[in-house]
């Protein structure tokens, strides 16, 4: 009977380990892309979904200027966060890129967002 190597064991667990992801730490500048947390003053922002985009695009003429909304975990709450508008958490979205046109769709990966404090820390 053949036996296994006894760094055989210590090998295997060393690659397991080596497979293991630690959570990103937040950025600190109010910017984040989908998934990603920041922080707007003290504090963390997660931008979750896009819930609606009714913005006029850049390339077509449009009657009223429309919204974004997005979900957002803001201190460990989920809250729908609109575009230029103050929220009762302490936070405001105060931009999102890309801009919305209407010869192409928004990937989830090219969304980029900002978030400030309401009130300076």
């Amino acid at each position: 009977m053949r036996t296994l190597p006894p760094l055989l064991p210590l090998l295997s667990l060393i690659a397991i380990g080596a497979c293991a992801t630690l959570p990103k730490p937040a950025r600190d500048d109010g910017m984040a892309r989908l998934g990603e947390a920041t922080r707007a003053g003290r504090l963390e922002v997660r931008p979750l979904s896009v819930v609606e985009d009714s913005r006029c695009p850049e390339n077509a003429r449009c009657i009223t200027a429309g919204r974004l909304i997005v979900r957002t975990q803001v201190g460990g709450q989920s809250r729908d966060l609109e575009l230029g508008t103050p929220d009762a958490s302490g936070v405001v979205l105060d931009a999102a890129e890309p801009a919305k046109r209407t010869d192409r769709r928004i990937l989830p990966g090219a969304w980029r967002f900002h978030f400030s404090p309401l009130a300076p820390d």
